[in-house]
This record gives structure tokens, sequence and C-alpha cells, in this order.
């Protein structure tokens, strides 16, 4: 992977992509820590860099980079310093170790994701976008930040360890309302209405960098809040994995009749991040690493989807399956990407995506017979809207749409789209199983 990232940075540089050359001066120092340990612990009184963090933090820096080699041409600068300011301030929330400074965090990457969807949308519907991704953000979060002024106040420290040590137990109100925050943040079921039209409404390094980095935000959340607070009712938590799991099966239902592009895979983020929910709910080892590689592995996945989503939208001028049809025989090249990448999207072997959801199936069946049964008809339903939109893109009657005018893939397309998949493909070695260890510490 090290090997990876300094053949990006020797690429970026031929490219002559000043942004790009910013962001790495930036991000070496993290590149050069991971060089010599994946699960390496430092911690401070305001920060900390653990195992989850650590992987987190690198796919952050490395999505970032994919992203300014994609959208480094015709934006302004307003737009990169949003960007980096949102990839600052994930940075920072996932190396927070004071609960206080994690919610300010926490809250702060919606200012620039909203600035960038407001600023750099394609319809007017961006502003009703905006509030509703506004609106269920800040009021699920608002008890979160009661809750943390609690502990504070109680225990007169906001240090995460300390308080992690006492093992805090709460009512079942307490622990839901928390947890609240974190599943509209994800999202799950029936707190996803904002997803679909922030994904719609965003721009290209909007959508890439809300479904590869933000969503994860709420993966760690949900592991941040679940090792300091416990229910002392174990009931909660069955009841929000079971939903959890049928929400999944209710939106690979809902990606079957998606009529655009960028709503599918919209709709598809949410049936994984079901899987995350309920691997980080079980508290066992099996299930917090199966959420953790399904969340790396989703995060370049769904920010390559979203890629070849714009590719395709300037080859055709629509999102729509109705006007996207026949990629295959005019640019076989696009069309290998989408099969690839969908491909790692549908967890085919030998990629990371496999990995994860595997090692979620016994723990699947160690709390329920019916828990297993549900997850395999979310996988079944994964191939299904998987294929069917390469499909509906890449077969059928060459769209009258498509215009051999355009050229197909270019150099820094061609490397975001290997960028993407590498990865994938090299992070199954045995290295990352040393998640365990840090996980059960």
């Amino acid at each position: 992977m090290v090997s990876l990232l300094w053949g990006f940075l020797i690429s970026l540089m031929v490219l002559n992509y000043v942004e790009s050359i910013v962001l790495l001066s930036f991000c070496l120092p993290v590149f050069i820590a991971y060089m010599y340990k994946v699960n390496v612990t430092l911690s401070s009184y305001l920060y900390m860099i653990n195992g989850i963090g650590n992987l987190l933090c690198f796919l952050t820096l490395f999505l970032l980079m994919l992203i300014l080699l994609q959208t480094g041409k015709g934006n302004k600068y307003s737009y990169y310093f949003y960007l980096m300011s949102l990839g600052v301030l994930l940075l920072l929330c996932f190396c927070a170790n004071n609960i206080l400074l994690f919610y300010v965090y926490f809250e702060s990457s919606l200012v620039p994701i909203l600035l960038m969807i407001l600023g750099w949308g394609y319809q007017p519907e961006r502003l009703q976008a905006g509030m509703y991704m506004v609106m269920y953000t800040v009021a699920g979060s608002f008890p979160l930040l009661l809750l943390f002024l609690n502990l504070y106040y109680w225990n007169g420290s906001s240090d995460y360890y300390l308080l992690r040590s006492f093992g805090w137990f709460s009512s079942s109100g307490w622990v839901f309302v928390g947890l609240l925050a974190f599943l509209i943040k994800l999202p799950v079921y029936s707190m996803h209405v904002w997803l679909p039209k922030a994904h719609v409404e965003a721009p290209l390094g909007g959508s890439m960098v809300l479904a590869g980095i933000l969503l994860k935000l709420g993966g760690y959340g949900l592991y941040f809040y679940n090792q300091l607070i416990t229910s002392s009712d174990s009931l909660l938590y069955y009841l929000i994995m079971s939903l959890s799991l049928w929400g999944g099966v209710i939106a690979g239902l809902l990606c079957l009749c998606q009529s655009d592009i960028k709503s599918m895979i919209a709709y598809s983020s949410i049936v994984h991040m079901s899987i995350v929910v309920t691997g980080v709910l079980s508290s066992i080892s099996y299930g917090l690493v199966s959420a953790l590689i399904t969340m790396i592995a989703h995060g370049w996945a769904s920010s390559m989807l979203f890629s070849l989503a714009y590719c395709t939208y300037l080859k055709v001028g629509s999102r729509s399956f109705l006007y996207s049809k026949g990629l295959l025989k005019l640019y076989p090249v696009l069309s290998l990407g989408w099969f690839l990448v969908l491909s790692t999207n549908m967890s085919v072997p030998p990629t990371l995506n496999f990995v994860g959801e595997m090692m979620f199936i016994p723990v699947a069946s160690f709390f329920n017979f019916y828990f297993l049964m549900v997850f395999l008809v979310i996988m079944f339903l994964s191939v299904v809207y998987n294929m069917m939109l390469y499909i509906k893109v890449n077969h059928g009657a060459v769209s009258s749409y498509l215009g051999m005018s355009v050229s197909s893939l270019n150099s820094c397309e061609l490397l975001v789209l290997f960028g993407h998949l590498v990865p994938l493909l090299l992070l199954i070695k045995g290295e990352i199983f040393l998640l365990f260890t840090v996980f059960c510490n």
C-alpha cells in the first residue's frame, strides 16, 4: 500500500496539480507513520491515534487525493478550501480523545459539505437537499450534546479513555437518543431521507467525499459511543440491529425501483451501512472487525461508483437509465470500469468487501437464525441491483444521446479508477486481522 501511495505522488507531480501536491505535503507525515505499524496507539489529553482511527485517517487522505485528482481542473479555490477544511475536520474527529471536541468536529464537518452542495449543486433543489441534511443531522445530534455535557458535569472530565474506564451504564432511553446522531449520519433506513437528496444534488467531489468518508464518520461515532456508554437493557441493541437489517432489505428493494444512477448508488450505501450498524452493536470481535472492513471497502467502492456515474453523465448528458444505454459498444474502457467496481460492490472474492461480508455470517448466526436469513437476502439483493445497474447502463441499443465526439476515460480518470480498485485487492492481506487485538483492548 505504501508503494502505491508513492506511485500516486509521482503521478501527481507529473500531472502538475498544484492543489494535489499541497495536499500530499500535508498527508506525507501520516503516510510515513503508516509505513511502520498499522495499529500504533498514541494518546494525549485531546487527541489519540489508534488502529481504527489510523485506518480511517488513511482512507480519508487517500480518497481526498483521488477526489482532487478527479476534480482538479475548472473549480474555484473556494472549492478546494471547503474540501481541505472537510478533510482536516474529519482527521481531527477520527483522532479526538475528548468527547466535547469529538462532538464539535463531528458537527462542524456538516458545514463544508453543505457549502459544496449549495455552491456547486446542479439544480435548484439543492436548497431543499441542504435543508434536509441540516435538519436531520442537527436535530439528531442535539441530544448527544446534552448527554456529553451531562457526563462532563458529573465526572469533571471529558477525556474519552478516562470516562470509558468507568464502564458507564445508562437507561435505554438515554442510550438511544445518543445513538440517534450516528444512526442518522450512517444512515439507517427510516432516517435516510436526506442522503439520496444530498447525493443527487451534490457535485462530483461532494458525492465522493460524502459516500466515501462522511458516512464512515457515523460508523466510527457508533463505535466511539458504544465503547463509552452501554445500555443496561440488551433488548435495545437487539431491536436496533433487527430494524437495521430489515432496513437493508427494504433499501435493496428500493434500489431496484430507481431510475437515476446516483440515487441507486445512494440507496446501495444504506444497504451496506446496515451491516456496519449490526456489526458494531454486536460488541463481539468478529462483528467489530466485519464492520470496520465493510466501512473501508465501501469507502473506496462507493466513491468510485459516483466517479463513474459522473463520467457516464458527461457522455450522455443525463443520469437517467432511459438515456444511458449501450455504453459497452462505444466506450468499452468505461464499461470495464463499471464491471470491475460493481463486482467489488457486490462482494465477489477476493475483494475486501467479500472478506467483510463473510466475517459477518458467524455474527448473524450467533445472535439469531433469522438474522442470518435476512443477511442472506441482503447479499442476494446486492447482487441483483448491481447487475441491474451494469446491464441498464452498458447493454441494450446504443442511446441516441451518446456522442462519439466525447473521448473515453482520460489519464486522470484511469488513475482514479486504478487508485480505487487496487486497495480493495491489496488490503485483504493478513495484517488487516491484527485489528482483532485493537478491538479487544
